[in-house]
């Protein structure tokens, strides 16, 4: 406390100390320094405020009893007075105050993910319980003689369902303690396979709501899904049962046709979740194969961020990076370098109106916008957008030469369209300096992969310098190697600078599209604990059959049958489950998908390449599993059977 330190050029006094957990909520990464500096738009002068460039936002607390409608109906007020004081202005036409909650602003557009990644969990939860139910309904039947057993020596039916619920409930809690202790051990895994994707993820942790919650779904489950074994049990004639018990067990009945019944169910889940967790990593795989414009291999970027106090004036912010640029390119292994006020698939943007030649200029506020930056000789080859005609920026285009402008493909196409643009003027309606059009450059996606290519323009940054850019070095070999050189070069002309966000352009490209890898690659983990559980499901229920129908199978041995009759047997048996389970998971799918459209790029919600391969892999997979119960039942020996029995 009270320590000076140099900020930017400004002397500073340390007032106060946050704790080590204190996080904000709408910065990332997490600042280390915080300034009373809302209110000193430096970088702004008062006629770009008021013609619409906006530098601020506000996050409040509500007074108690207050509501965040209430706040909005304030804010319409003071909109609306504004706009009748400053009538023309641009920000009193074309912008206003909104208000949303930080819950919302925070995981608003998360939202839709989540919901996917619960009903993918939810799904798996049943398809668990199912075959849960299906163990304990097997256990029932074989257990039947010693229920009946019970209730011949006095037990009550109500005894009898306690009891079984009791061993229901036991199991159910061991596995929601073992799922609470896997998911404990997973967190740390989680937060290093996921970087910065889902925000806040840092601090998530399993607290007692979360510990608590669990073990009242363990308790509902176990009840939900042990109840109808345990009447099932305690069921029926109790003679007739006891005589049953002594010539052997039976797969028919009403049990059988629930234990199917159940198989069909948990088959339709799994194709659901496998057809979605297709469609996401389909979805997935397109939207990587997007031509982003640049390469993004063999490079590493520096933020630069010029100090207002000490690099005020334009003319040394373009001597600093005249510099910079000349010895950078020294370094060993440095193929190219360039500068850009923002770098591509990070997010930041900025938008100006603007004038194109051939068309009838309105002024700021309703002229169209475009994307403008500024950007260095040598940043299109360093980055390798392709030029499709003209020229790049060179060392000739300084301030002291005629205005020129680089433009996008779309801009071509949309102004001047069947038209050569080169020699063509644009004009940026808030100065109206006409820049001369010398180049035409491929489109490039700026703010995602999945959003459609807009109008950008490219100004050198020799003629319009700016004060944070962001300094690209493509190298030979690994660029992280070329780090510390890079550092040293900046400590060479400013070692107060601090350098910071160094990042490969490749792991800025990986962020970007962080949020749907995260979703598909979830989904398709979950997709395959539902193959897994379902081929685990019809194994189970087929095991059963063979071996509580083992008498039948020596009968029809004895009588003739061949092994492969035995085979086709069981196996039909347990595909006629799995294809009714397929064919109402498609019909399921098709409907439900749907509700995941938004989450999709380039796939349609009804691809039938998803389905048809969910619908395969499952039908393998259920095939593959009757089959081992079905070969066992081949194997029965007919004279040892009908010699127990």
């Amino acid at each position: 406390m009270g320590r000076i330190l140099s900020i930017d050029g400004h002397q500073v006094s340390v007032v106060g100390i946050l704790p080590a957990s204190f996080r904000f909520p709408l910065q990332f990464p997490e600042p280390d320094i915080w300034m009373p500096r809302v209110s000193d738009p430096s970088f702004l002068r008062p006629e770009q405020v008021r013609t619409g460039a906006g530098y601020m936002s506000v996050i409040a607390r509500l007074r108690q009893g207050e509501s965040l409608a209430s706040a909005k109906a304030e804010l319409d007020t003071i909109d609306a007075r504004y706009r009748s004081q400053f009538t023309g202005f641009v920000d009193a036409e074309k912008f206003g105050i909104s208000a949303v909650s930080l819950e919302e602003s925070l995981v608003g557009p998360l939202r839709p993910g989540f919901a996917v990644l619960l009903a993918a969990v939810g799904f798996i939860l049943l398809i668990a319980c199912v075959n849960v139910a299906n163990l304990l309904l097997a256990r029932a039947t074989s257990r039947a003689r010693e229920m009946a057993l019970r209730k011949a020596m006095g037990a009550s039916g109500g005894r009898l369902v306690r009891q079984l619920l009791s061993e229901s409930l036991l199991l159910s809690l061991f596995g929601g303690i073992l799922g609470v202790s896997v998911a404990a051990a997973a967190i740390p895994v989680l937060r290093a396979f996921s970087p910065g994707s889902v925000p806040r993820l840092a601090e998530t942790r399993l607290d007692v709501s979360v510990i608590l919650f669990s073990m009242l779904l363990s308790v509902i489950t176990g009840i939900l899904f042990g109840l109808v074994p345990a009447l099932q049990a305690t069921v029926g004639n109790l003679h007739q049962t006891l005589k049953e018990g002594t010539r052997g067990s039976s797969d028919g009945g009403h049990r059988g046709k629930l234990r199917g019944v159940l198989v069909v169910a948990e088959m339709a889940v799994a194709l659901i979740l496998m057809s979605g967790a297709g469609l996401l990593m389909q979805s997935f795989s397109r939207l990587m194969k997007v031509n982003p414009g640049f390469s993004s291999d063999h490079l590493m970027t520096f933020l630069v961020n010029l100090p207002p106090a000490r690099y005020a004036q334009p003319e040394i912010q373009t001597q600093f990076y005249r510099q910079l640029f000349e010895r950078v390119r020294t370094v060993p292994g440095v193929e190219s370098a360039g500068f850009t006020s923002y770098l591509p698939l990070s997010g930041a943007i900025r938008f100006v109106y603007f004038c194109p030649e051939g068309t009838v200029c309105q002024g700021v506020g309703k002229d169209p916008l475009i994307a403008m930056r500024q950007v260095s000789t040598g940043y299109f080859d360093t980055v390798r957008t392709p030029l499709l005609r003209g020229r790049v920026f060179t060392e000739r285009d300084t301030v002291s030469t005629p205005p020129v402008v680089v433009v996008n493909q779309t801009v071509a196409d949309r102004y001047w369209p069947g038209q050569n643009p080169i020699g063509r003027h644009i004009a940026n309606s808030r100065d109206m300096i006409q820049r001369e059009v010398v180049g035409i450059v491929a489109d490039v996606k700026f703010n995602a992969l999945n959003v459609a290519s807009s109008e950008e323009m490219y100004l050198p940054l020799e003629q319009v310098p700016w004060p944070t850019t962001t300094l690209i070095v493509r190298s030979q070999g690994n660029p992280e190697v070329l780090v510390s050189a890079v550092r040293a070069k900046f400590a060479e002309i400013d070692p107060t600078l601090p350098v910071s966000s160094i990042a490969t352009m490749e792991s800025v490209v990986a962020t970007s599209v962080a949020q749907p890898r995260i979703l598909s690659e979830f989904v398709g983990v979950f997709a395959g604990f539902a193959l897994l559980l379902a081929a685990i499901g019809i194994y189970g229920v087929m095991a059963y059959s063979v071996a509580a129908r083992t008498q039948e199978m020596g009968i029809r041995m004895s009588l003739g049958a061949e092994p492969r009759d035995i085979l086709k047997l069981v196996v039909k048996q347990g595909m006629r489950l799995a294809l009714i389970g397929v064919a109402i998971g498609l019909v399921a799918s098709l409907a439900l998908t749907r509700l995941i459209s938004t989450l999709l790029f380039g796939v349609s919600a009804s691809d039938p390449l998803a389905f048809s391969l969910a619908a395969a892999v499952l039908v393998v997979t259920a095939l593959a599993a009757c089959y081992l119960p079905a070969r066992r039942a081949t194997r029965v020996d007919p004279i040892i059977v009908l010699r127990y029995e």
